[in-house]
């Protein structure tokens, strides 16, 4: 693929996905607000029913996202990022004509089963993109991610306010059909279907996943994945509980989109700095000290202090991302990258699944602030762990160029 090819399709790749990443992000953080009104239930109530689906949500993308990897290695990366595309714009125009609580969960899972298209965008990114420049191509996607998720929150919290809950899931739909259009039409896909192995694909795919350069890496994205699910879902109710007479939907989407302009600058700073810098040392930096940010939040009683440290936390978020995407696409050939990635999103998410629930029922038995001084452990335990895993991998050196 030429300079020119390889460049185009990576912008066409990350205006789809910021397109996709709004779309996601104007109804994510209003759906526990979204589940209290539906189901006309108390905070804690609302708590525990956002958890259930988060959690469903996770748990389904934990068991198809392998198989969407597979499909990607043997047909391509461009239908993945369509199925993601089209199928959150079905799934989230649904979610506006939810009647009750049941049916909000359920669509989650069907949302956790056709989306995913963070995993779809950085397999395709990290295919197209020569070897040298992952961690570029790498960052420049995470700054359509988390450029998305700053804009959505804002515009859906004052959407929501005005406008109503329902017609947050229209414009979400709307946008996500426009970003699938937009790669069927533009990205054009250099593919070539890889000779037919003799060796079962999901055979290969356990070997992949128990190899020393991928399984340490799954398991602390696994434990990210806890620690951030499990404070997610409750930010926009510890918001309300802070100021109940506010508007809660503005001001959590407001805290979200700053923290997403933070994060969108800081994956810039890690795409670039992870061609000098050990990809290890950024990654196991960033997690550490979001840990040490989250500590502060139980004691917060002011929105300001409490958004504060919320915002701080999308500084490093965003070089955690490109650093942790930027080592799955280097620790294999080109061609089991969208297996690798489908086991990078399998792996969030299962910690996505786990940490709803248990963030969910230990909200419901003790409160909202301990949720974050849980959070805060693991994160710090997960910096750890990657300093003790994955310092000295032969994989994980800046501008590696060897395809194993």
């Amino acid at each position: 693929m030429t300079g020119t090819t390889w460049q185009r399709n990576l912008a066409v790749g990350f205006v789809s996905e910021l397109l996709a990443m709004t779309a996601f992000t104007f109804v994510d953080p209003l759906i526990p607000l979204y589940i209290q009104k539906v189901g006309d239930l108390s905070i804690q109530q609302a708590a525990f029913w956002a958890g259930i689906a988060a959690s469903g949500l996770g748990i389904a993308m934990f068991f198809i996202s392998p198989v969407w990897g597979i499909l990607a290695d043997r047909y391509g990366r461009k239908p993945m990022v369509l199925r993601a595309m089209f199928g959150g714009a079905v799934v989230l125009t649904l979610m506006a004509f939810a009647p009750n609580v049941w049916v909000i969960v359920i669509l989650r899972w069907f949302q956790g089963l056709l989306t995913g298209s963070v995993a779809a965008i950085t397999a395709l990114a990290s295919s197209i993109a020569p070897r040298d420049r992952v961690s570029f191509a790498m960052g420049i996607t995470m700054l359509a991610v988390f450029s998305g998720g700053s804009l959505g929150p804002i515009i859906g919290g004052f959407v929501a306010d005005h406008y109503g809950y329902q017609t947050t899931f229209y414009l979400s739909g709307g946008f996500l059909l426009v970003g699938g259009m937009i790669v069927l039409f533009m990205l054009k896909e250099d593919f070539q279907r890889p000779i037919q192995s003799k060796i079962n694909p999901f055979r290969g795919m356990v070997n992949l996943s128990m190899s020393k350069q991928m399984l340490p890496l799954l398991a602390i994205m696994c434990l990210v994945s806890v620690g951030q699910s499990m404070v997610n879902p409750i930010i926009s109710l510890r918001v309300k509980e802070i100021n109940a007479l506010g508007k809660a939907a503005t001001t959590s989407g407001l805290i979200f989109s700053l923290t997403g302009v933070m994060a969108a600058i800081s994956s810039l700073i890690g795409g670039r700095l992870g061609q000098r810098i050990s990809l290890p040392k950024i990654m196991a930096f960033c997690i550490f000290v979001i840990g040490l940010l989250y500590l502060p939040m139980m004691w917060a009683g002011t929105i300001g202090l409490f958004a504060v440290f919320i915002i701080l936390t999308g500084l490093l978020r965003g070089g955690q991302a490109t650093s942790t995407n930027s080592l799955v696409g280097q620790s294999v050939t080109k061609e089991e990258q969208g297996i690798a990635y489908g086991l990078g999103q399998s792996a969030s998410s299962l910690g996505g699944g786990m940490g709803p629930l248990i963030g969910g029922a230990l909200a419901g038995a003790l409160g909202l602030s301990p949720i974050f001084a849980i959070s805060a452990g693991i994160f710090i335990i997960s910096g750890f762990l990657t300093m003790r895993l994955l310092f000295g991998s032969s994989t994980t050196q800046p501008g590696i160029t060897s395809e194993a």
